[in-house]
């Protein structure tokens, strides 16, 4: 069995473009606060390295995270994946996005469970025949494959996750965990944004 401390780093990917949104998705908010500040507590009560991929260190707490930028540009997601890889100070990475208010921390911990007792190079949902690429777990054991797609211009995550080791959690077993399915959920448009904050 692996040892926990493996498991101990996240990264919130906050390095998008916003387009769809209108303004920069680092400064959405969740109750009158940041949600990258929300995400950070929550995150904090299983992680003690979390990062958080950004081209605007200005905008953090140096304290109590670290801002990485990425080492392969305008590589989207993926090249966010590729620099938490490459500098966390663990194996493995939790990824989540800036724009994702909700973790599911019973969920993380039954995908913890599952990956210490295995040989993975990831760990993600399936949703039918889709691959939930955040919320879910990446290993530097998938680092050749992931700087093979980047050096390639191959800048898919979903393409990435399927040609590695990855555990994918069928839907009827994440199910249990995941209320709504919330944990997936992701704001890019005003519209949406105005919503999510009704609903709180």
């Amino acid at each position: 069995m692996k040892n926990v401390h493996d498991f101990a780093s996240a990264v919130i990917l906050a390095g998008g473009k916003s387009t769809r949104m209108g303004f920069d998705k680092q400064l959405l908010k969740m109750n009158n606060r940041p949600i990258v500040q929300h995400l950070i507590t929550l995150l904090s009560s299983r992680f003690n390295d979390i990062m958080i991929a950004s081209s605007t260190p200005e905008l953090y707490d140096h304290g109590n995270v670290r801002v990485i930028e990425d080492i392969y540009k305008d590589a989207g997601p993926l090249g966010g994946i590729h620099s938490a890889l490459v500098k966390a100070k663990n194996d493995a990475v939790f990824v989540i996005a800036c724009d994702m208010p909700f973790v599911e921390i019973s969920y993380i911990d039954y995908m913890l469970s599952r990956l210490k007792v295995g040989n993975y190079d990831a760990c993600l949902t399936s949703r039918g025949d889709y691959l939930e690429t955040f919320h879910a777990f990446y290993c530097r054991s998938s680092l050749p494959v992931l700087e093979d797609d980047l050096a390639n211009g191959k800048n898919s995550v979903h393409r990435f996750a399927r040609k590695i080791n990855s555990l994918i959690i069928s839907e009827d077993i994440a199910q249990t965990y995941l209320p709504g399915w919330r944990a997936f959920m992701n704001l890019n448009t005003p519209e949406e944004y105005e919503s999510f904050k009704q609903s709180l």
